[in-house]
């Protein structure tokens, strides 16, 4: 019997590495776009953008085929009509949720770690997402529709991975709280931050709960859409 869970245990984070190896693989293309700097920045941008995506979807719908999963089982639906008051309540609670545990954290974080805190806030990233963002910032039409294109596609496709596949795939194989903490615990690691893992960590246990509670991945999503939105437009004052 032993030997049985052994096999089913490697079996399951067999699947799991996998899984991020190749999530992590396929932005490849994406940062050799960003780099390629005879490509005008904004054309980057929307080619990383599409690129990228359409890779993490591919990834994704491999996965499910292979681990013999549905989209339908992970949650892929659009909330019935009579569920919608739930759905923008917890939209609401999960978003303000997510802000409040961002602004605690940077705070604590600024208290006990002064001159780390200090050195962090003055880098300026010239990454895929800070020209993403400023853009976005910059007002106008196409740099508005970028930037919230850009984050809904990005954000949809985390939650397929992190909420609807990884956390389903091991609440299968094990236990909802190993679900919940593990799949929330490689949510945060794929970020590659240490300073921001605690904060990554907690928001996918906020919108894992999220998930189990609407039933489904529009709620997760949009969350997850606010609170990166809400960091692009109002970051400034979590500091």
């Amino acid at each position: 019997m032993s030997g049985l869970v052994t096999w089913e245990l490697k079996h399951m984070l067999k699947n799991i590495l996998g899984f991020l190896v190749f999530w992590e693989l396929v932005q490849l293309p994406g940062v050799a776009i960003w780099f390629s700097e005879s490509i005008p920045p904004k054309t980057r941008v929307l080619l990383v953008t599409a690129i990228v995506s359409l890779l993490f979807f591919a990834v994704i719908a491999n996965f499910l085929k292979k681990l013999g999963m549905e989209y339908a089982e992970i949650g892929v639906k659009l909330p019935q009509k009579s569920e919608l008051t739930k759905y923008f309540f917890l939209l609401f609670s999960g978003t303000v949720a997510c802000l409040l545990w961002a602004w605690g954290y940077l705070g604590v974080f600024k208290i006990l770690l002064p001159a780390e805190y200090a050195r962090l806030a003055v880098l300026k990233s010239t990454g895929y997402l800070q020209f993403l963002s400023d853009w976005g910032k910059a007002g106008g039409f196409y740099g508005t529709a970028a930037l919230w294109c850009g984050m809904l596609l990005l954000v949809a496709a985390e939650e397929l991975a992190f909420r609807g596949l990884i956390f389903n795939y091991i609440q299968r194989e094990s236990s909802f709280n190993k679900a919940l903490l593990w799949s929330s615990a490689l949510f945060a690691v794929v970020h590659l931050n240490v300073y921001n893992f605690p904060v990554s960590f907690v928001l996918g246990l906020i919108l894992t709960l999220l998930y189990v509670r609407s039933g489904g991945l529009a709620v997760p999503i949009s969350v997850h859409l606010a609170y990166n939105l809400s960091l692009v437009y109002f970051g400034k004052y979590l500091h």
